[in-house]
């Protein structure tokens, strides 16, 4: 089924939640904090620039200096500087009260579209979002804790989101959410033409992992049944309201994600990660497995999928390797084998940056390496490593993993720590990545 149009939604609401609520929990914080009142969302408020002051003073390359051992975690709010790199970091949320309030990940991006806002995913199981001027709450959101949401490209007020990850919850349809007032509506219904597609579908899903295009137009689901049987999946078009293609699944599907240019649908699956036209036709091989990775844009625009390799049995294994998805031309960046061996999150959404991506640490299990605990910019046709910070993060739950995540301009980084706890309460410091060519 290719170039479908769908039927266009009729307005409704959906998870409402009356401003006055927002508002009330504004002003009560606000009261306990005595903190100035918030910076109204719908002012323009441009991202912070970066920082030009440590333009010379950049380490680049495989630096293996040690954390410094007396850091301290700073107080919430607090503006300090990394002690090895020095780049400005600032701890912006506080896991006091709850398990965690952590940046949800690294494929998803924390901040809006103008750098006024960010949301978090906190401990009671719900989505946070702060102002980025002084951190004070703007808004819990009323969705589900998988409702996969995701910043409007444009729109610093809108969050888009599907109903829910099951068939008790989820449905056909995308909406999108007015986080300042609560209002919700449905911007897409795909029920008619996914049930052509797919009798028996129920709810759609990227599995958590994927991402629209930049622009916020192209998207892909993995389509299921009422038994929560994947039938297949979906590729999508918002701006023309058309479904351009559907197909079957490899077997074992993770999960599925639009590319950056909407030129592509990749899937990855336990036989394989796949690469596909925008319609799912033409597949392709990327990689013979399903690892920590994003897609990202290279330095001339075109779309790059960046992961780390830990098979054994490949050419490029222990490398962090881009492979353009034009050509499947593969380039090999650093090897984390060589003198290092620790797990890592790619987060490619610096789109304003291309040709770069973030690279985030954790789980070393070669003490010392200098890989170990930190966050740092990577260069996909130059190879160049920009050190950005230590995480001083020990925990090795799945919760205070790192999961660090770049904002569009490539200004600010948001990642995980549990400030040396080595418990669950990983909270999120917003690093400001300074000025590089």
């Amino acid at each position: 089924m290719n170039n479908l149009t769908v039927p266009r939604p009729t307005l409704r609401l959906r998870h409402y939640r009356a401003a006055a609520v927002f508002v009330a929990a504004a002003l009560a914080l606000t009261a306990c904090t005595g903190a100035e009142p918030l910076l109204s969302p719908t002012s323009a408020a441009s991202p912070v620039a970066s920082p030009a002051a440590n333009a010379d003073t950049l380490t680049w390359g495989m630096d293996a200096t040690e954390p410094d051992s007396s850091w301290q975690k700073p107080a919430l709010g607090a503006v300090t500087s990394d002690p090895v790199y020095g780049t400005t970091i600032q701890r912006v949320t506080s896991a006091e009260g709850t398990r965690f309030d952590r940046n949800s990940y690294s494929r998803r991006q924390a901040e809006n579209a103008n750098g006024s806002m960010f949301f978090t995913y906190h401990g009671d199981a719900e989505y946070h979002v702060y102002s980025t001027i002084d951190a004070a709450l703007v808004s819990t959101l009323d969705i589900h804790p998988d409702a996969e949401p995701q910043w409007h490209p444009t729109d610093p007020r809108s969050i888009r989101y599907l109903a829910g990850p099951n068939s008790s919850e989820g449905d056909l349809t995308l909406f999108e959410l007015d986080v300042t007032t609560g209002k919700s509506t449905v911007i897409a219904d795909l029920t008619a033409p996914i049930i052509a597609a797919f009798p028996g579908a129920d709810y759609m899903k990227d599995r958590s992992e994927g991402s629209p295009s930049s622009d916020g137009n192209r998207y892909a689901w993995i389509v299921y049944n009422a038994a929560e049987e994947p039938l297949g999946m979906v590729s999508y078009d918002l701006a023309s309201n058309s479904v351009l293609g559907t197909s079957k699944l490899p077997a074992d599907t993770d999960w599925v994600s639009a590319s950056p240019t909407g030129k592509y649908v990749v899937a990855s699956a336990e036989s394989g990660t796949y690469v596909y036209d925008a319609d799912l036709t033409n597949q392709r091989l990327l990689t013979e497995a399903s690892e920590h990775s994003d897609i990202a844009l290279s330095a001339d625009g075109r779309d790059a999928y960046v992961y780390i390799d830990f098979n054994s049995a490949s050419e490029t294994a222990g490398f962090l390797t881009s492979v353009d998805m034009d050509s499947l031309e593969r380039t090999t960046l650093f090897d984390a084998y060589d003198d290092a061996n620790t797990s890592m999150h790619i987060s490619g959404k610096g789109y304003d940056k291309p040709g770069w991506v973030v690279v985030s640490t954790y789980n070393c299990s070669a003490e010392g390496a200098w890989t170990c605990e930190k966050v740092m910019a990577i260069e996909l046709d130059g190879g160049r490593i920009l050190n950005l910070a230590h995480t001083y993060n020990c925990g090795e739950d799945y919760w205070t993993e790192t999961h660090a995540v770049v904002n569009r301009s490539f200004t600010h980084v948001y990642f995980n720590s549990d400030g040396g706890s080595c418990g669950m309460d990983a909270e999120v410091y917003r690093l400001d990545v300074p000025a590089f060519d």
